[in-house]
């Protein structure tokens, strides 16, 4: 047991009465970590988790547990826990009686009507689900005895069954009462789709795509940018549509880069982050890859390619990063949704955008934004006139990047909700082909 003085502090850290319930202390802890949260206070989180924890760890510790049956019950005694379920079989016209021992339910039934044993089996086994869901009379029951007696109570036939199992109920957990936990069912399986479709839906409307049309830009940019400072390049996104990158390769850039990737994953070991230490391993050989091995003519031709691949590969990867949770450095629990919103957006124009276009319904984006569609300083440009692109491979090449793109996102979607909520529905099946 806790010592009294430390529980008294833990209780006046999180404002209640020594009577709290459980439930009193999680709703009490959520409540001041959002006040702390909101007060950029995230120091005091700490002490407020510690405070939950012990006494939790207290009431658990001195929590009633019901005593196991272990001795045969009388079916006429009031009192009997059993009860219910010999009122439950007599509404389907079977008459019984119980009782338990050594954690064997003896279950004797006699049907009013005349039944096969097949048919009286089944019937239990219903009733028997049905009992269990709604009473813990027989929890600690390992195997059910079936036995039906004749009028004179002579024994026709006897079975023995296993016991159901209760059907797992969706119960609400604290990581479900917190939005910043990335373990909270409700914003993986409803939020996050959510997200995507409201994303889809400012697409739909002429007026807000063109007040988001810098969000495109700045996705577009970095896509340039990222491609710099991957080949070892020093690349300066700009808002209004323009990136400044370095002629000539910079060790700065290249070490800057990659110790920044080494910090991610070693925080990515400390934290137990299997999401940062991946995804620095993967920029980190990319960064190789490109700063070492490929010629400055491919570069050049990938900076090209960069600007409206990065609303493809750039929006996936903060769609996706939606599940993942960063090092406590770069935390983005909260970030995580205005950002899946905003790639949101820009992935599902570039695929809306791409598709028409391979349709025929729409032209390549040629030229930029201060040249006009003849300006060959543009991407499109860049990789038709330059390097050979013809404009079937440019389209084929954008859709499929795109179709991948979407891929993924559905198949880590797909991941988490099989994960965390499948078991009922998976459960639910199996019973039902019983």
């Amino acid at each position: 047991m806790r010592q009294d003085s430390e529980l008294a502090l833990c209780y006046e850290r999180l404002q209640l009465r020594a009577e709290a319930t459980l439930e009193e202390v999680d709703a009490a802890y959520f409540r001041l970590r959002s006040q702390c949260i909101q007060a950029n206070d995230r120091k005091s989180i700490a002490a407020l988790k510690a405070a939950r924890e012990t006494i939790r760890e207290h009431l658990q510790a001195i929590a009633i547990v019901r005593p196991t049956p272990t001795s045969t019950l009388d079916p006429n005694d009031s009192a009997n826990p059993l009860e219910p379920l010999i009122t439950a079989l007599s509404s389907h016209a079977i008459a019984a009686r119980a009782s338990t021992k050594n954690r064997t339910l003896n279950l004797a039934i006699t049907p009013q009507e005349q039944t096969s044993p097949s048919q009286a089996v089944a019937l239990v086994k219903r009733v028997l689900r049905e009992f269990v869901a709604n009473s813990d009379a027989i929890a600690d029951i390992e195997t059910i005895r079936l036995y039906q007696l004749d009028k004179n109570n002579r024994v026709l036939w006897r079975k023995t069954i296993s016991p159901p199992q209760p059907r797992p109920q969706a119960q609400t957990t604290a990581d479900d009462l917190d939005l910043y936990s990335f373990q909270n069912r409700v914003s993986n399986a409803v939020i996050f789709p959510g997200l995507l479709l409201i994303a889809a839906l400012l697409n739909s409307v002429q007026i807000t795509k063109h007040l988001l049309f810098g969000v495109d830009i700045w996705i577009h940019e970095f896509g340039h940018a990222t491609i710099a400072w991957l080949g070892g390049h020093r690349a300066t996104p700009l808002p209004f549509g323009w990136t400044n990158v370095g002629d000539e390769k910079s060790l700065f850039v290249y070490f800057g880069v990659l110790i920044l990737l080494g910090l991610l994953f070693w925080r990515g070991i400390k934290e137990e982050s299997r999401w940062s230490m991946g995804l620095a391993v993967g920029l980190g050989l990319a960064q190789f890859c490109m700063t070492w091995l490929i010629s400055e003519d491919t570069f050049d031709m990938l900076l090209s390619f960069g600007g409206i691949g990065g609303e493809f590969y750039l929006s996936t990867l903060l769609i996706v990063s939606f599940y993942f949770p960063l090092p406590e450095y770069w935390r983005w629990d909260f970030f995580r949704y205005p950002a899946a919103l905003f790639a949101g957006f820009t992935l599902i124009g570039a695929l809306w955008q791409w598709r028409q276009i391979d349709r025929g319904l729409v032209a390549i984006p040629w030229g930029s934004l201060f040249g006009g569609s003849e300006h060959i300083g543009g991407d499109m440009n860049q990789l038709s006139i330059v390097y050979g692109w013809s404009d079937q491979r440019i389209i084929d090449t954008y859709n499929s990047i795109g179709g991948f793109c979407l891929a993924a996102i559905v198949s880590v979607y797909l991941f988490f909700f099989i994960k965390q909520q499948s078991h009922l529905w998976l459960h639910r099946l199996w019973r039902s082909r019983r």
